[in-house]
């Protein structure tokens, strides 16, 4: 299953907008449309990992696709 999510990088100074499609592995028979929330804290939070220390992950939309 694909999601699609779209997210803000901030600072003190600025921010940027961002999006990704992003493949999260589901059970075969999960006809839900609602992402699958869980999946996408866990790849943002290793998003965030990889920030510096000032920036900040926003996350503002997310939808399956």
């Amino acid at each position: 299953m694909k999601n699609y999510i779209s997210y803000v990088i901030q600072d003190a100074k600025e921010h940027t907008h961002h999006s990704e499609i992003i493949d999260i592995i589901s059970p075969p028979y999960t006809y839900s449309s609602a992402p699958e929330v869980t999946e996408v804290f866990k790849w943002a939070e290793n998003k965030r990992l990889k920030l510096l220390p000032d920036q900040k992950l926003i996350i503002t939309n997310m939808f399956k696709i």
